[in-house]
């Protein structure tokens, strides 16, 4: 696939795998039709592993996998994102090369390959998206790079992101008489 082109899912249920030569953390998003989350809920990843109809787990090829079962996915998402971020904080996308495989998740069968070209600044990115389309399922390359990390992705998406608390400020000493 090319960034932008999109072909319909020809299975109930797909994995989408997401691979690299380096360590990767893989989410899915699953979006309402105003491009939100309905809750913090909806964010897919390695401490969330479920939402209805979409899981994370371990790829046995070292990336890691969302799957989606299409005919579970509540009626008001619209699309699942798949998202991935470098594991190693300060990391781009430069010279990384991160595949999204699309398959049959029954069967392993291989529907879809996407292969985000020219990253460069990159500290996450959204990788393809499963999205609804004239009553089925079709699956959509991105490739869209975020410079602020998974937080920027989350943020754009509605999830709530907890910063770290600020350091509290040293005690002032009392102006000498």
């Amino acid at each position: 696939m090319t960034p932008g082109s999109n072909l319909p899912l020809s299975a109930v249920r797909v994995a989408v795998d997401v691979t690299a030569p380096v360590r990767l953390d893989v989410s899915g998003l699953l979006l309402a039709a105003d491009g939100k989350v309905r809750s913090d809920d909806d964010f897919v990843f390695y401490n969330q592993p479920s939402a209805p109809g979409v899981t994370h787990s371990a790829a046995a090829a070292g990336g890691d996998t969302i799957t989606v079962d299409t005919a579970a996915v509540p009626e008001g998402i619209e699309k699942i994102v798949v998202t991935a971020s470098l594991d190693t904080p300060g990391a781009t996308f430069a010279g990384t090369e991160p595949t999204g495989t699309v398959r049959n998740a029954d069967d392993g069968s291989i529907l879809a390959s996407f292969t985000p070209p020219r990253l460069g600044t990159e500290t996450a990115l959204v990788v393809v998206e499963i999205y609804r389309r004239g009553g089925g399922w079709k699956v959509r390359a991105v490739g869209q790079g975020y410079a602020n990390g998974l937080a920027g992705i989350a943020t754009d998406f509605g999830v709530s992101v907890e910063e770290p608390a600020a350091p509290a400020a040293a005690p002032q000493a009392p102006p000498a008489p």
